[in-house]
């Protein structure tokens, strides 16, 4: 039973690498979008962490009735890995109607500012929902495996999500950006 605890480690760890290399190319697409990256690092912070939390409480209520967490967490990660693979395409044709009819119609000032964030939300918030979801199902997942030690097992899943995170940030922004633009 222990032997499977470094794969569930290792893919929470990997879960915390791609949703930052997310929220950093969210961040770089909606600076196009929103004409300023400042706004786009505002917008990206609010619904990525607004969404996970909506995520977790969405799921948290259910995560004990869950038969299989770990297969509902590898079918939720799929999903975003499939949002991630077309959010270019999905971006493209949103901004594309947004020019051609939402943003001409808003008129400038007040009604342009909220077309253009309400737009950027909604491109990242369905999967900053499924992000959100992620930390219930593999905490379930670890309990029923690890019953006897509940909070160190909780603490060292954090840990590795979050060290993840660090990690994509460091290859989202630094690294990725410098090898692929």
């Amino acid at each position: 039973m222990r032997s499977i605890a470094p794969i569930l480690y290792i893919a929470f760890l990997l879960s915390g690498v791609s949703g930052l290399l997310y929220e950093t190319t969210w961040s770089r697409y909606l600076g196009l979008l929103l004409g300023h990256s400042a706004y786009a690092q505002v917008i990206v912070l609010i619904v990525f962490l607004g969404g996970m939390a909506l995520g977790a409480a969405l799921i948290g209520r259910r995560s004990t009735r869950v038969q299989r967490p770990w297969l509902a967490y590898a079918l939720i990660e799929g999903v975003i890995g499939i949002f991630g693979i077309a959010f270019h395409f999905i971006y493209s044709g949103a901004s594309a109607i947004a020019y051609d009819s939402i943003f001409p119609a808003a008129s400038g000032g007040v009604p342009l500012l909220i077309a253009k964030w309400t737009i950027a939300a909604a491109l990242v918030l369905p999967q900053s929902v499924l992000l959100g979801m992620t930390f219930p199902l593999m905490s379930a997942e670890v309990l029923r495996r690890f019953p006897a030690s509940p909070g160190r097992v909780l603490a060292l899943l954090y840990f590795t999500n979050g060290l993840g995170g660090a990690i994509g940030v460091l290859l989202g922004g630094f690294w990725l950006v410098a090898r692929v633009g």
